[in-house]
């Protein structure tokens, strides 16, 4: 994927669900290609422990990954917490797309919205 196709992956995200807050795309090393947040919302993290918390979703995304030949690759991981949904999603075997939610989004159709919109811009 170019640089110019994780913008529109990032932009079409973010566009996805009045219900999305925050959005990042990160490498398996850690380094983010992009991240932004919806503007209209208050952040529950300052920049630093959002990156933080992006960190420990990569982490945990690199244990995950011991279990491969076991249980299979990992579609997408979420965590439910009061104030917020958190998905982690693979982008081919490079790169994860790290999105946060307001709490009572519709999983179902969002994931699923999401698989897709990934899906296409890995053909892209």
């Amino acid at each position: 994927m170019s640089g110019e196709t994780y913008d529109e992956l990032y932009e079409s995200t973010i566009n996805l669900d009045p219900k999305v807050r925050f959005v990042a795309i990160l490498n398996l090393q850690g380094k983010l290609v992009h991240k932004g947040h919806r503007r209209d919302i208050q952040n529950y993290l300052n920049s630093l422990d959002q990156m933080t918390s992006v960190q420990h979703a990569l982490e945990s995304w690199h244990l995950r990954s011991q279990y491969v030949e076991q249980i299979g690759l990992t579609k997408y991981a979420m965590a439910i917490y009061e104030k917020i949904r958190r998905y982690t999603v693979p982008i081919g075997q490079t790169h994860l797309l790290y999105i946060t939610t307001e709490p009572e989004i519709s999983h179902e159709v969002f994931i699923q919205d999401v698989l897709n919109l990934v899906e296409k811009h890995k053909k892209e």
